[in-house]
């Protein structure tokens, strides 16, 4: 029987825009998972928390991505947590319902360069397989425990659509329309 294939994709998706739906779609396509989980965290450990969005609005955006991808489920394990979650801790606990699976953890080259300050990473090394997604990150840099998928490079950013939205500058096509028109209702990130 072969095992159950599963994707986390973590980030504080504030908010979700279209670079990580790219992601999200190039890798649910190449590896084909039984599950595609999206994580939102809590609090990143290595990131910092201006304009920190609530999570129940977070959470509204990444169902309205699900919906316009057609995949995909939300695991809200960290933000049960609350406060600060490790990855190790996060993917220990979510192991333990998902036993024989195979994990696959998407990062980009930006946590990439930075794992080495990772909390326990050669035991989350030993616990998951990362996806490491980008342009800038040659095939022969990616360990053992780590698979890389090329796609295309979108310059796209949360902090940069929340700056849009602070100058009164457009968002549309940076975010789908779905999720545009609940961020202006809601007058998200205006000041």
């Amino acid at each position: 029987m072969n095992k159950k294939t599963i994707v986390l994709y973590g980030g504080q998706f504030n908010p979700i825009h279209t670079a990580h739906m790219l992601v999200a779609n190039e890798v649910y396509h190449q590896l084909q998972p039984d599950k595609f989980y999206f994580l939102p965290s809590f609090m990143a450990p290595l990131k910092t928390h201006d304009e920190y969005l609530d999570a129940k609005y977070r959470i509204k955006m990444i169902n309205l991505a699900i919906n316009e991808l057609g995949f995909g489920e939300i695991c809200d394990i960290e933000l049960n947590r609350r406060g600060q979650s490790y990855t190790y801790d996060t993917i220990k606990d979510f192991a333990k319902n998902e036993k024989n699976a195979k994990i696959y953890f998407i990062i980009g080259t930006d946590q990439y360069k930075q794992l080495d300050k990772w909390y326990e990473i050669d035991k989350l090394k030993k616990l998951i397989t990362f996806v490491v997604v980008n342009r800038d990150v040659n095939y022969q840099e990616i360990e053992d425990s780590m698979m890389a998928i090329q796609i295309p490079r979108m310059d796209i950013s949360s902090s940069l659509i929340r700056n849009r939205i602070k100058n009164k500058q457009p968002i549309n096509i940076l975010v789908p329309p779905s999720i545009h028109d609940y961020i202006r209702e809601e007058g998200f990130y205006e000041n």
